[in-house]
């Protein structure tokens, strides 16, 4: 929802595991609910970790934006 390292709305109380787990698996953290469109995790699950870990450094060294939106609904929930 927020991938700028704001602690609220953000990454910035993910860890680098919390993060190349939700890549991997499409769960929100690598355990939680479903990551939905339009975040295309799948293109990027076959990364290295060594990929992944920079793509997450970078984004944590953003400037923090606090972002809060509602949460996400699926496709099919949509009204």
């Amino acid at each position: 929802m927020n991938l700028t390292p704001d602690k609220t709305t953000g990454l910035g109380s993910w860890t680098p595991e919390m993060f190349i787990g939700a890549i991997r698996t499409g769960k929100h953290q690598g355990t939680g609910r479903p990551i939905l469109p339009p975040m295309p995790w799948n293109w990027y699950k076959n990364m290295t970790d060594d990929d992944l870990k920079a793509v997450f450094a970078y984004l944590q060294s953003l400037p923090p934006i606090n972002n809060p939106i509602p949460n996400p609904l699926p496709p099919d929930k949509m009204p």
